[in-house]
């Protein structure tokens, strides 16, 4: 019987089964008003009387070990887990560093690897170093004070959360070493573990002045904290901070029920923290489960109660939620190569079987998860050229198993996914989120990497990790994003707020030189914008079978229309982009494309420029290089390594066409721009991207306004394409 089957650690050593009192029940929480899911019926623990159980087992651990005698790739593994014990042991302890080092995340990360190492090995001298940084924390911590703000040691409850996670873990894999004696035990468990969640745990949901700052009730901060407060009372089994972790007003239950969207994505829109918050609630799911309570299946009814300041409800339907909706919706954010349209501060990707993804495989069985996980599973890495090179140092592949039986093609599925996400003829739908992909090949896209996809975002900005950007494109072909999204600058650089956090570097419509709401003149790192004053774009049409979508937003800028409408025409991307002041105020227009590629050719001779582009909002990082004015149509060409990019800009307008040269996420790595400039109170670009097919490239484009559509001549074919 394999060791993730459920039955192998439920049928390990327990302490008689406890109730999980109920959270109304609870002494601390009479001040507030609870939802009326926050009333479960009682639950029942079973807390092994021995460690470990949070993260390991003991029969998770033998299992490793015989993975490392039998596969080659688990002993390479294993191996480089016990080097960097063995480096990170070798250093004793001395005196800790002061509150607010940022050394103290990598002592908390290094204890739980060489913790690891024990639990894998048995060497007593991992142990013995463990439980000598454990107490040099026990003796340093009660020292420090409570701040107002919920801090003791780091400068961030984030960071604390996080040391604290790590450090939990790391005690409960050598408890049971017999290296600590029962005052350490003590000293360790009161001093330090149970004192570390005053900096997260509120009891008065009423007068605490720490619930102001929205991490204690929404961002994924509060995963965080509420994962590090429930392991530590699994581990020193106080059953009343677990009960506070799962059914507190703002805790698990609460979140799953709130912040997990309608179409399974985390409510701050990036993919990247939603990757994050899954991580945290990992170790304590997982932890759960060894001692008998399963919250990767919880079902909680939605909460429709009120909005909070940035965080305001998109959600559409009344259907419950599990945390499982959380592991579907990547899948259908993808392109034909695996990585995403870049959503808020994230990453491109690619997808790839990251921890969450394998313990989800074995816990849902779900074909996804299988695929993805067998797709991507250490032998795979080693030996294919080009993903990863290697074994990843992840310990969690020597604990759960690849599947035995997993689709040999992606397995994405026609229909609904999460509650309200739509998949239907190769296009993605997320409509709580705000998102639709168009793309050309249906199916198992990922079987046709030349294909074309194009992804608009038009949804609500996401708190402070979202990006000034309402209508921004990202434009998938020829197995590359030609035209990608940029993940966030360094945080805490000029860059983040002169740059990633500007609406100029984004895909999308600049009005005036000025960034779009909630951004607007300022120089701000995290832009955030509130209920009461959204920036939210509206879905018009999502028609998979046209291969069309359009949405606008009349928020981003104060009275301003902005209007985007897409249509893919096989390989070809159409893109209608209106701009309307209803009160007839003339603006400055800026149609704003990245290229990732070099300039080839234009039909129209441009001239050589220089300087900035503007002074302010991100356009002083842009250096002109080409510029041209027309009002009939043009023809520009980029190439990468042979493949050509061609955009047909349709003229009856003046247009300024400026090529420049702006940053990108990194700030030593810049990237070719097209702006197209008009001055006017309502205008509309026409444009028509096409990835170049050298057996049947476009020799023409024109409009036929009689049937308000776009004619696009191929050398083999013409093919007519409606504009509503």
């Amino acid at each position: 019987m394999s060791i993730l089957n459920r039955r192998a650690f439920l049928a390990s050593s327990v302490v008689a089964a406890t109730p999980l009192l109920g959270s109304a029940q609870t002494q601390s929480t009479k001040t507030t008003v609870w939802p009326p899911y926050m009333h479960p019926a009682p639950l029942e623990l079973r807390i092994p009387q021995k460690h470990p159980y949070l993260m390991l087992t003991p029969s998770q651990t033998e299992h490793a070990r015989l993975q490392a005698d039998s596969m080659p790739w688990a002993r390479q593994l294993m191996n480089r887990i016990f080097a960097r014990a063995d480096k990170v042991a070798a250093k004793p302890w001395g005196r800790l560093a002061p509150a607010g080092d940022k050394r103290h995340i990598a002592l908390g990360y290094d204890l739980f690897r060489v913790g690891l190492a024990h639990a894998f090995s048995g060497r007593e001298r991992y142990a013995t170093w463990v439980r000598d940084g454990l107490m040099a924390y026990a003796d340093l911590y009660p020292r420090l004070p409570l701040s107002k703000g919920g801090l003791r040691l780091f400068s961030s409850t984030l960071y604390e959360a996080m040391w604290l996670e790590n450090i939990v873990q790391a005690y409960d894999l050598v408890a049971g070493s017999g290296v600590l004696t029962p005052r350490q035990t003590q000293h360790v468990e009161n001093d330090l573990l149970r004192l570390a969640t005053a900096c997260f745990v509120i009891r008065d949901f009423v007068h605490d002045p720490r619930l102001k700052n929205l991490h204690f009730r929404c961002y994924n901060f509060q995963a965080w904290f509420i994962s590090s407060v429930g392991l530590v009372g699994l581990a020193v089994n106080d059953l009343d901070l677990v009960d506070w972790a799962i059914n507190s007003p703002y805790g698990f239950r609460f979140q799953v029920a709130r912040d997990i969207r309608d179409d399974g994505m985390w409510w701050e829109r990036s993919e990247s923290y939603h990757m994050f918050v899954l991580e945290a609630f990992l170790p304590f799911a997982e932890a759960l489960l060894h001692c008998g309570m399963d919250i990767y299946n919880l079902a909680v009814p939605t909460d429709r109660m009120k909005d909070f300041e940035e965080d305001y409800l998109t959600d559409t339907s009344n259907w419950p939620k599990s945390l499982r909706l959380m592991f579907e919706p990547l899948f259908y954010m993808t392109f034909p190569d695996l990585s995403f349209p870049v959503l808020g501060d994230a990453e491109p990707g690619p997808l790839r079987a990251s921890a969450p993804f394998l313990v989800g495989s074995s816990r849902y069985r779900d074909p996804k998860l299988d695929w993805l996980v067998n797709f991507d599973r250490p032998e795979a890495r080693a030996n294919a050229a080009g993903r990863g090179g290697g074994v990843e140092e992840d310990w969690h592949w020597l604990v759960y198993d690849a599947p035995e039986s997993a689709p040999s093609a992606f397995p994405i599925e026609e229909g609904r996914f999460a509650n309200t996400g739509e998949y239907r003829n190769g296009c993605s739908l997320f409509p709580a989120t705000g998102v639709a992909i168009l793309r050309q090949a249906a199916g198992d896209y990922t079987s046709q990497p030349d294909s074309t996809a194009i992804s608009l975002s038009y949804g609500p900005h996401g708190g402070g990790h979202g990006h000034s950007n309402n209508m921004d494109v990202v434009l998938y072909a020829q197995r590359r994003q030609w035209i990608p999204a940029f993940a966030s600058m360094p945080y805490e650089s000029s860059w983040k707020y002169n740059w990633t956090a500007q609406t100029i570097s984004n895909n999308t419509m600049v009005l005036d030189g000025v960034s779009q709401k909630p951004t607007g003149t300022r120089k701000i790192e995290w832009p955030i914008d509130t209920a009461t004053d959204r920036v939210c774009g509206i879905l018009e049409r999502f028609d998979p079978q046209s291969k069309a979508v359009s949405a606008h937003c009349d928020n981003a800028y104060a009275g301003v229309w902005l209007r985007r409408s897409l249509r893919l025409a096989g390989h070809t991307v159409v893109d209608a982009f209106t701009v309307a002041d209803p009160k007839g105020g003339v603006h400055q227009c800026d149609y704003v494309l990245h290229i990732d590629g070099q300039f080839e050719k234009s039909s129209v001779p441009l001239t050589a420029s220089s300087g900035r582009l503007g002074n302010a909002c991100g356009y002083q990082l842009v250096e002109q290089k080409l510029r041209a004015s027309t009002e009939g149509p043009i023809t520009l060409t980029f190439t990468h390594e042979g493949k050509r990019l061609r955009i047909w800009v349709l003229g009856g307008e003046l247009t300024e066409v400026v090529i420049g040269e702006g940053l990108t996420n990194l700030p030593d790595r810049k990237m070719l721009m097209l702006v197209l400039r008009r001055r006017a109170s309502r205008t509309r670009y026409l444009t028509v991207i096409e990835p170049v097919k050298a057996n049947d490239p476009i020799v023409a484009v024109r409009t036929d306004p009689l049937k308000a559509e776009v004619v696009v001549e191929f050398s083999r074919a013409t093919q007519r394409v409606p504009l509503e």
